[in-house]
């Protein structure tokens, strides 16, 4: 597909046609990346940052450790650890 580009203010802009945004969930409040890579020009949607309410959020219901690591999870401190 090809895009021209426009003049915007100092700066050269194009747009992304509404069903490309669309399949790649973009909207005008995405924040994306920009990667220049030998001729060519990398646009990647930028990945949300978790928070910790977020991630503690998705341990599922009933989530229990793998055996492996069960002995270090339940272990007492050994040392000066801050917990």
């Amino acid at each position: 597909m090809e895009i021209e580009l426009r003049k915007w203010g100092n700066s050269i802009g194009f747009r992304i046609p509404q069903k490309i945004a669309e399949s790649l969930g973009l909207d005008e409040q995405t924040i994306v990346e920009l990667i220049e890579a030998k001729d060519s020009l990398v646009i990647t949607k930028k990945r949300e940052v978790a928070n910790l309410d977020d991630l503690l959020a998705s341990i599922p219901e009933g989530f229990e450790y793998p055996s492996d690591v069960n002995a270090f999870t339940e272990s007492g401190s050994v040392g000066r650890e801050l917990i």
